[in-house]
């Protein structure tokens, strides 16, 4: 009958739960884009590591430490260390009266150690002068330091200003020296000679010494050169294995060399005939002395 067979053409066709129709996959496949749209903006808005955390990828592992850069060993800090008893001071040249002016007026304001107003205006220490290195491993396999080598220029001591306050009383101290008077000149091990200010260098400090920094691992060093007969400019050289390659890092003063100079000396005292200007503490200041006077001391 046609009623019949035209309702047989309009009968769809049973669909079973278990299959997905078409409209089901589209929606699917739409759902499954915005899902990955999403994630893509979170990572690019988040960073890949926060973005991979945030989507459950692994981002959770801590991402690798940078490689360390500049020089193997860190140079912390550069300290010139004052002499504890011994404010004498020689100048390349004679002293003006300006500048012995305001020398004086700032010991009399008591804002600046004797040891930086000195400096400041070109005084130079005699016999001993130190340095303290405060130094730091930065590699990730420890740096083996070999050496801290002396590169000094010297020459006739200085004949300039002379202000004597030289003291009556204990050696210096020191932890690691240099003999500029001797040839080669290499880091030696100090002791005190109680009849002498200056001390006694033995042997060859670091070939007993051996200094390993690991990354971050800090060490301090106290390097004072020493001379009785000559005025030095010098600065000091790291020498160091890295990373099975030798290399080495020049420590200076802020661009210029350290100093030192001998006092000139004549039958064991002190020779002020030598110098063009002699000056003396007086306990409130800086006295001139004749240059036939004796120095003493």
């Amino acid at each position: 009958m046609p009623g019949k067979k035209a309702a047989a053409r309009r009968r769809r066709p049973e669909v079973r739960e278990s299959e997905p129709t078409s409209r089901d996959r589209w929606l699917s496949r739409e759902l499954v884009a915005a899902v990955v749209a999403v994630g893509v903006t979170v990572v690019g808005g988040l960073g890949l590591a926060a973005g991979q955390k945030w989507l459950g990828l692994g981002g959770d592992k801590p991402a690798p430490s940078p490689a360390p850069s500049g020089d193997p060993i860190k140079i912390n800090k550069i300290t010139l260390v004052p002499r504890d008893n011994d404010n004498t001071w020689v100048f390349p040249e004679a002293v003006g009266a300006q500048t012995l002016g305001q020398i004086e007026d700032e010991f009399q304001a008591y804002e600046k150690s004797s040891h930086d107003i000195m400096r400041s205006h070109g005084g130079v220490e005699n016999g001993v002068s130190t340095v303290e290195l405060e130094l730091e491993g930065n590699r990730e396999k420890a740096v083996r330091l070999t050496d801290i080598a002396i590169r000094p220029r010297c020459r006739e001591p200085l004949t300039g200003g002379l202000f004597d306050n030289r003291p009556q009383g204990a050696a210096e101290t020191v932890q690691v020296g240099y003999d500029l008077d001797r040839d080669p000149v290499f880091a030696q091990k100090a002791r005190t000679d109680d009849n002498d200010m200056l001390p006694r260098l033995t042997g060859n400090y670091f070939a007993d010494q051996k200094y390993a920094l690991k990354r971050g691992e800090q060490a301090t060093f106290r390097l004072s050169a020493v001379t009785r007969k000559r005025y030095c400019e010098y600065t000091f050289e790291l020498e160091y294995l890295a990373d099975g390659k030798p290399g080495s890092t020049t420590v200076d003063n802020q661009g210029q060399p350290f100093r030192v100079t001998a006092l000139v000396v004549r039958g064991g005292e002190v020779d002020c005939s030598a110098y063009r200007q002699v000056y003396r503490s007086s306990g409130r200041g800086w006295v001139p002395v004749p240059k036939s006077s004796p120095c003493g001391g």
